[in-house]
C-alpha cells in the first residue's frame, strides 16, 4: 500500500527527482503548483522506485493527478494507482489534469479501454516563448509594447522593478490581501479563499522553498508581485502568481516582462498556467500569443 504524506516544504528535491523523469510542462507536475494548492485539492504524495503519486479529494471521492514517472513507466504507475484506489477505498481511478503525452501513451498500450477521456478547456496552460515575453517583438505584440510604453512615459522616476525575497513578506502579503479583497466577486471557482491559503503557506515558509518573487514599486509602494519556478530539465519557468494594482494601466504589462528578465533569463518556455474559465483572464492570455496551449484531460473509469 502506497503511505500517502502532506506536501510539505521539505519534500522538494524529493519532487524535483521524480519531475526530471520526464518532460512535463503542465503545472501540475512541479513541487510549487502542489504546495499552493494543497488545501484546495486534499493532495496528498506517496512515492516508491517507479513514481511520485499525488492523490487528491474533490467531491468526497478520490482522484489522482498524473504520476510523475519515466514515460515508459507511466502504463505501470497508471495500473499500481488502480489497484491501490480499489484497495484503498474500493473505488475506480479517475485522474485529473493529465497532460496530453500521458493520455497518448496509456492509450497506445490499451490502458485506457475502460475509461472515458474528456478535455478540461478551463485548466489548459498557456506556454510562451520566454523571449518574446522579454522583448515583446514583431507585429502581434505591438499592442502590448504600446501599453508597456505608456506606462514607463507616465510613470517615468516613480517606479521601479525590485526582486523580492523574505525580507519583503509583510508588505507582500498587505498587497495580496488588499487585492484578493478586491477580486473575490469574479471567483468562479470559488477557489479564492484556497489560493490565498497556498500563498500564505508559501510567505510562512519561503526560507525553505525555492522560489523567484519580484515586484514592482510606485512612489516607493509595492503595487504589483510575482511568484514563480523554475523546471531546468526542459528550461521552463512557470508563473504560479502574478498580482497587480489595476489602477495603474500597463502595469500588468511591465511585471509580466520584468519578472521574466530578471528572474528567470535562462528559460525558454514560459507557463503562465490555466485561466479556470475566467473569459477576462483567458483573452488576456490569449493576447500574448501562446506558443501552444498545453492540454488536460480528465481519465474516468466508465463506471462512475
Amino acid at each position: 500500500m502506497l503511505q500517502l504524506q502532506p506536501i510539505s516544504p521539505f519534500v522538494q528535491d524529493k519532487f524535483a527527482e521524480y519531475e526530471k523523469r520526464r518532460p512535463m510542462y503542465i503545472s501540475e507536475g512541479h513541487f510549487l503548483n502542489q504546495f499552493l494548492w494543497e488545501n484546495y485539492y486534499h493532495t496528498r504524495y506517496a512515492a516508491d522506485e517507479l513514481a511520485l503519486y499525488l492523490i487528491l479529494r474533490v467531491h468526497g471521492h478520490h482522484g489522482a493527478f498524473a504520476p510523475l514517472c519515466s514515460e515508459k513507466d507511466l502504463p505501470e504507475a497508471f495500473h499500481r494507482l488502480e489497484n491501490y484506489f480499489r484497495e484503498a477505498w474500493d473505488e475506480e481511478l479517475v485522474v485529473y489534469n493529465a497532460d496530453a503525452r500521458m493520455v497518448e501513451i496509456l492509450d497506445s498500450q490499451g490502458c485506457l479501454a475502460d475509461y472515458t477521456v474528456k478535455e478540461d478547456r478551463d485548466s489548459f496552460d498557456y506556454l510562451y516563448d520566454a523571449e518574446k515575453l522579454r522583448t515583446l517583438s514583431g507585429k502581434a505584440m505591438h499592442k502590448k509594447k504600446n501599453l508597456l510604453n505608456g506606462f514607463m512615459r507616465e510613470y517615468e522616476g516613480r517606479f521601479q522593478y525590485e526582486t523580492l525575497g523574505i525580507n519583503n513578506i509583510e508588505e507582500i502579503e498587505q498587497f495580496h490581501q488588499k487585492w484578493m479583497d478586491e477580486r473575490r466577486i469574479y471567483d468562479k471557482y470559488n477557489c479564492i479563499d484556497d489560493e490565498e491559503d497556498g500563498i500564505y503557506r508559501l510567505f510562512g515558509n519561503c526560507r525553505s522553498i525555492r522560489c523567484k518573487m519580484g515586484g514592482v514599486r510606485i512612489d516607493g509602494e509595492l503595487k504589483a508581485y510575482a511568484i514563480g519556478s523554475y523546471i531546468p530539465s526542459i528550461q521552463c519557468a512557470i508563473v504560479h502568481i502574478e498580482k497587480a494594482d489595476v489602477n495603474y494601466k500597463g502595469l500588468y504589462n511591465y511585471i509580466n516582462q520584468q519578472f521574466i528578465i530578471h528572474e528567470f533569463p535562462e528559460a525558454v518556455i514560459v507557463n503562465r498556467e490555466d485561466d479556470l474559465g475566467q473569459e477576462n483572464l483567458r483573452q488576456a492570455k490569449l493576447s500574448y500569443r501562446p506558443v501552444r496551449l498545453e492540454e488536460k484531460y480528465t481519465i474516468r473509469h466508465i463506471s462512475q
